[in-house]
């Protein structure tokens, strides 16, 4: 008898809601290979990293603004032992409107981080912690923005650290001009019960830009140039003179042709990271190579596949640091499939397929 009710009330709740709303779905598939060639480097390891996930969800939906999504996140690691490396859950809501996005849960980080660089987050992030668990809002549209948010992503026991970031940024354009702005602070604190010479530490960064985008709409994609500001606040609480504020400036230098294109990052000022020795990767999720004064990164790119449902890139990476060249390979693949058809919209071609079609 027991089981009999819980049963019958979730039968009446699914007749109710896929009569009265609108019950869909979406399903998700990420490759990536990522061939470091780092050994000449002191600051970071020399890793291949591959797998894919898949992520299919349900998602309920009614007055065209309120979406509720179940699912899951898989992880294969390829050439894993394991039937699957990774199972994360993936539950939010979403408010969206033209001029709203509030997302609260377990989402994926890709749908609402993508503005932020690679100085923030490695690679590897995406790779491995493809969710954001917590909240996020953000007002505007593609001429201006601003958005806030918080991931909390590390709950406090005796073997794991809490963590979380709460973060902010922003965009706005005037004609082919434009300002932005990106930023987070990540809290680490100690275990419970406390690992003895460990402390709560703070790691900051923010970015300020402005600069000008042009695209001709014909087969420029992007002709963007743009400086700024990268500053920093690094402290380890408890510990005398431990505060430690770093600043440099960043310039950016990017073109894209019809999927054709290289994007250019400079950073040149204080180096950064300065307890990575003792915390690691779990204290900094930004770009290692800003443990050094000058970093000039070139990430020269083709896009092989780019349709309604699916893109995948090509890239070819050049890290130069502490006097030395380092390169890195990477192809990377998205398919998006859904219920919803009617925001599936025909891309632009590539260069490939104009030159072979």
């Amino acid at each position: 008898m027991r089981k009999t009710i819980p049963l019958a009330f979730t039968l009446l709740f699914v007749a109710a809601i896929t009569d009265a709303q609108n019950l869909g779905w979406k399903a998700g598939l990420d490759y990536f290979f990522d061939n470091t060639e780092y050994a000449r480097s002191t600051l970071t390891k020399d890793q291949t990293m591959t797998g894919v996930h898949f992520s299919p969800e349900a998602v309920l939906s009614w007055d065209s603004v309120h979406h509720l999504s179940a699912g899951v996140d898989l992880l294969k690691t390829a050439g894993s032992v394991n039937m699957l490396d990774a199972v994360r859950p993936v539950a939010y809501y979403q408010y969206k409107t033209a001029s709203t996005n509030f997302y609260a849960g377990a989402f994926p980080r890709s749908a609402v981080l993508s503005n932020y660089s690679d100085l923030f987050f490695q690679d590897s992030v995406a790779y491995y912690r493809p969710t954001l668990e917590g909240i996020f809002w953000q007002r505007g549209n593609a001429e201006g923005f601003f958005n806030l948010w918080l991931d909390w992503n590390g709950h406090q026991t005796a073997i794991n650290h809490e963590t979380f970031f709460v973060g902010a940024s922003a965009h706005k354009k005037w004609g082919h001009a434009f300002t932005d702005f990106q930023s987070y602070l990540f809290h680490f604190a100690n275990t419970n019960p406390p690992v003895p010479g460990f402390h709560v530490c703070d790691n900051a960064l923010a970015h300020w830009s402005a600069g000008f985008d042009y695209s001709n709409q014909t087969g420029l994609d992007t002709l963007l140039v743009a400086a700024g500001v990268l500053a920093g606040f690094e402290r380890e609480r408890n510990i005398p003179n431990s505060t430690y504020l770093p600043v440099g400036i960043v310039v950016r230098a990017n073109v894209d042709y019809s999927g054709f294109g290289v994007q250019n990052t400079l950073y040149a000022g204080n180096p950064r990271q300065l307890i990575y020795g003792k915390y690691g990767n779990e204290l900094y999720w930004n770009n290692p190579f800003l443990r050094a004064g000058f970093y000039l990164q070139s990430k020269w790119y083709l896009q092989v596949i780019r349709n309604r449902f699916a893109t995948g890139r090509l890239n070819l990476n050049l890290h130069f640091s502490e006097g030395r060249m380092m390169y890195e390979q990477v192809f990377t693949l998205r398919a998006t499939l859904s219920s919803d058809r009617k925001n599936a919209t025909s891309p632009k071609k590539t260069l490939l397929a104009k030159i072979f079609n």
